[in-house]
């Protein structure tokens, strides 16, 4: 390798992380208003991918993405992009990549470190993809029923935003694929989740090769 490829490649690594502030906070613009493409074009480009390339998706779509999923869309009444049992909004966001793992913050428009480190190997996928998003169901608020009356409940809730972000994803030109494959006992110590707090599926997010 030559020096100025060298030098190049050391510039860039900083890129592929999320630019983090010294409180540990990723800051999203604010999401787009369109993106010229109408949900009908999105239900025919829907798809699951089946492998990614290393290229990273930017941190501006990551909070557009993160927004469509679960998301204030009526900040003034707290109600969100993805509707939810009872209004219980039980439904939260994780983020993990290369660096860290981070909580994604709907009424900030924001997401904060949790976990330090590349924990993506907990999700035991054919490929490491460059992100990709937890969704974890709080049942604790769904206080009827059996216990598996509330566990269905909490996967229902996410897979609405589980389908929120494949809708956003395929509108946008990102790749996805949604699974239920993980180590949800690895993610709930490493998150230092409760029993009521169960991972439900989990969206690879990149690019297709």
């Amino acid at each position: 390798m030559n020096l100025k490829f060298l030098t190049a490649f050391a510039f860039a690594l900083p890129m592929l992380a999320f630019a983090v502030s010294a409180t540990n906070t990723v800051k999203f613009d604010a999401p787009v208003k369109s993106l010229n493409k109408d949900v009908m074009y999105a239900f025919q480009n829907r798809k699951s991918a089946q492998g990614f390339t290393e290229k990273v998706v930017s941190q501006k779509e990551i909070g557009n993405i993160l927004w469509a999923a679960n998301g204030f869309n009526r900040p003034e009444a707290k109600l969100r992009t993805a509707p939810s049992a009872l209004n219980k909004q039980e439904v939260s966001l994780y983020v993990f990549d290369q660096q860290n793992v981070y909580l994604y913050d709907a009424s900030a428009h924001s997401m904060s470190v949790v976990v330090k480190g590349d924990h993506r190997d907990l999700f035991t996928e054919r490929m490491k993809t460059p992100v990709i998003i937890l969704l974890v169901s709080n049942i604790s608020p769904f206080t009827y029923g059996t216990l598996e009356d509330q566990k269905m409940t909490g996967a229902m809730d996410a897979g609405i935003v589980s389908e929120n972000i494949s809708i956003y994803c395929a509108g946008s030109g990102i790749d996805t694929r949604v699974r239920a494959t993980m180590d949800k006992a690895g993610l709930q110590k490493l998150l230092n989740l409760n029993e009521k707090q169960i991972p439900m599926l989990n969206h690879a997010i990149g690019y297709e090769k």
